[in-house]
């Protein structure tokens, strides 16, 4: 399980004169405040139902509320390696798709009616299932509760909807950097096809079925491997009767499947960079694995991760942020795990012409405290805060009991967060320079940055041999096409073909294309205006009456432009725009490139397109494959036909151009439809064309 980050805070530090003189105490210094009382954890009745689901019941008569929750041995690490995704898809669609005796909208109205929720997720781990009611709606609540893990529908439409929002998180998931640089780093980490690191395709999604989902609960939603927890206003017996009644006759059937943590690599020290242009800063983040909650080291290794990173008192934020001033801020932490090794994470961010001075200043303080004691001051502020942080974990019922149900399901005492905070009170300075000489190793550790590349003030090679990570996010599986001299012989001659149809002179001579016309799609229609500058500058200008809004790719620098004011295009929008530069003008830079040897092409038969006879190209770039169709008897192209993701999955586009006129020697269309899956969804009128108008390049920069 991972954590995400928040860590660029913006604050005003104080900085203080030493002087020889004593300063003089402060008076929140002489303060002294009693130590905080100990929790007191609630009475626990665990019972065994008769089908053998463990229950763990708390009275709770503070207010008229009942709270289930029940943790289902599985998650992701119980789904096959063919069937990616089945888990997150499954945690989604047990609630939402509602039950064999209640359709969902049904639930959802009555849940509303009686102020009540039921909701589900899914873990690496494990599937749960969460209820809340006013005490009145007891009987009710757990019946359909107990309806969920029994008999879910998995209706058709929401499985559409949830593999739907599956797609658009996929295309949406590299617009946020730092979520990029750990996704990445776990991935090394774990390793890439490790359930706690493995990336979710489009295939993935297209690849999951409804009898997917029936299998997976029919496997492993059994008495045998649930736990449950009710807390709230209710009588431990008048309880129990009533959960034996709606969940008593649940039978496990056939053998206990068995889950099989996944192995975790050897540790390797490693080095990688991410390009990334669409961002100002270069993001850090360094990482190796740590430990489990239960490891007898876990308390002083978290108080040296809190020394060194833990928050602004901490040695990385003052030596990073606050000393040398190369980012707002940087820290780590350690994200330990219940049943396998966690994380140790170190991060920062900072200006491109800074990031070997941050990364070397992290280096040194991850070798600084493996080598001297720790203060006692910052030993006093690490073991206080985390005691001061406990009470305030522990505080409710609530927290209380589902804190207890977890160590339960993973099979931990019930009072371990006791021995966790006893632990951290004997702790001493020889403990935490011990860990980290023992967990913090430098020779393992995996390095990650992200930003412009070219931009760093040193190379990262610096630091050991380099990998350059590719974040691209593939619309489909990858085929690249196999080379056939033949029939990439065949196609140049193509379009060698179409080129002398359009008009040769001109389109050897072309330097920059512009045109302005309208956009015309369901409802209502917009003027635009493009620019293509060769090989590699393109820029759209939407008119929205007197304001525009540009949005623009200066080689892999996509930007949006309004104004004086100026924002990186995310990648996932930023692809749009690159494929769109391919097909404009009619594939004019398809042809550029295809001729130059650029891009690679291949004849692949003989077709029709609209009803008339067609050749058929197919061009490999690297945002897609475009399939072109020729005219057999005038060379011009009728048709460009790709693949791309749109909010309900993949989707067939084909541009189809008409009305070619010619201007200044050169034959564009004047007329082009957009068709999205067999539907027309965009129409553009292009009523003025200019060729070699001298375009500049800082046009697309500024």
């Amino acid at each position: 399980m991972t954590r995400k980050i928040i860590c660029l805070v913006l604050l005003t530090i104080l900085t203080f004169t030493l002087t020889a003189q004593e300063k003089p105490k402060r008076i929140i210094d002489q303060l002294n405040f009693p130590k905080l009382n100990d929790i007191k954890p609630p009475e626990v009745a665990e019972i065994s139902l008769s089908n053998g689901v463990v229950v763990m019941l708390v009275e709770d008569h503070d207010f008229p509320t009942v709270n289930l929750r029940a943790m289902v041995k599985g998650g992701k690490v119980a789904e096959p390696i063919d069937k990616n995704g089945l888990a997150e898809l499954f945690g989604e669609v047990l609630r939402s798709g509602g039950t064999k005796s209640m359709k969902s909208d049904d639930i959802d109205k009555y849940l509303d009616r009686i102020g009540a929720s039921i909701e589900t997720y899914s873990g690496e781990s494990a599937i749960e299932i969460q209820a809340d009611c006013l005490k009145e709606n007891t009987d009710e609540v757990i019946k359909l509760f107990a309806d969920f893990i029994l008999n879910p529908a998995f209706e058709d439409e929401k499985i559409d909807l949830a593999k739907t929002q599956m797609r658009s998180a996929i295309s949406r998931r590299n617009d946020e950097a730092m979520n990029v640089v750990e996704r990445e780093l776990n991935k090394i980490l774990y390793g890439k096809d490790s359930p706690y690191a493995r990336q979710v395709e489009y295939w993935d999604v297209d690849n999951l079925k409804k009898e997917d989902l029936i299998n997976y609960h029919q496997k492993y939603f059994r008495p045998d491997m649930t736990y449950l927890a009710v807390w709230g206003d209710f009588s431990t017996a008048d309880m129990k009767q009533k959960l034996e009644k709606y969940l008593g006759g649940w039978k496990s059937q056939g053998p206990k499947p068995e889950i099989t943590l996944p192995s975790i690599p050897e540790q390797k020290y490693s080095v990688n960079q991410i390009e990334k242009t669409d961002v100002e800063q270069t993001f850090i983040f360094m990482g190796q694995l740590g430990l489990r909650y239960d490891d007898p080291d876990y308390a002083p290794t978290y108080i040296m991760s809190e020394i060194l990173g833990g928050g602004f008192s901490s040695r990385l934020f003052k030596k990073v942020r606050t000393e040398l001033g190369l980012a707002y801020g940087a820290g780590s932490f350690m994200s330990p795990e219940f049943d396998h090794k966690g994380m140790f994470y170190f991060y920062t961010s900072t200006k491109p012409s800074t990031t070997s001075k941050a990364l070397s200043a992290m280096l040194d303080e991850i070798k600084r405290i493996r080598e001297t004691p720790v203060s006692d001051d910052e030993l006093k502020v690490a073991k206080e805060g985390f005691l001061n942080r406990y009470a305030f974990q522990f505080d409710s019922t609530s927290k209380l009991v589902n804190r207890m149900l977890t160590y339960r399901f993973y099979n931990y005492p019930t009072d371990f967060n006791k021995k966790i905070r006893d632990a951290v009170e004997k702790v001493t300075k020889d403990d935490v320079l011990r860990v980290a000489k023992n967990y913090l190793i430098p020779e393992k550790l995996t390095i990650v940055a992200l930003g412009r590349v070219k931009e760093f003030d040193e190379p990262l090679s610096k630091y050991g041999s380099v990998n350059t990570i590719d974040i691209t996010i593939p619309t489909g599986k990858k085929v690249e096409m196999a080379s056939n001299p033949q029939a990439e012989g065949k196609a140049v001659e193509l379009i060698k073909k179409a080129v002398k149809a359009i008009g040769e002179p001109a389109f050897n001579s072309l330097k920059d294309y512009y045109s302005d016309g309208k956009i015309l799609m369901e409802g209502g229609e917009m003027p635009y205006k493009s620019y293509l500058l060769f090989p590699d500058k393109y820029a759209v200008e939407l008119l929205f009456g007197e304001v525009s809004l540009k949005m623009a790719l200066d080689g892999d620098n996509a930007k949006m432009f309004q104004g004086a004011q100026s924002a990186p295009i995310p990648e996932s929008e930023a692809k749009d725009l690159k494929t769109s530069m391919w097909t404009e003008g009619g594939g004019l830079l398809l042809f550029k490139s295809i001729l130059e040897g650029k891009v690679k092409a291949q004849y692949l038969k003989e077709g029709t397109f609209g009803g008339n006879p067609a050749e058929l190209i197919a061009v490999e770039t690297p945002q897609t494959v475009f399939l072109l169709f020729l005219d057999k008897k005038s060379g011009l192209l009728q048709a460009v036909r790709y693949e791309d993701i749109g909010e309900k999955g993949k989707e067939d586009v084909v541009e189809i151009y008409k009305n070619f006129k010619e201007i200044q020697g050169l034959k564009v269309p004047q007329e082009i439809t957009v068709n999205i899956n067999n539907e027309p969804k965009v129409s553009n009128k292009i009523w003025k064309v200019k060729i070699n108008s001298g375009v500049s390049p800082d046009f697309f920069s500024k």
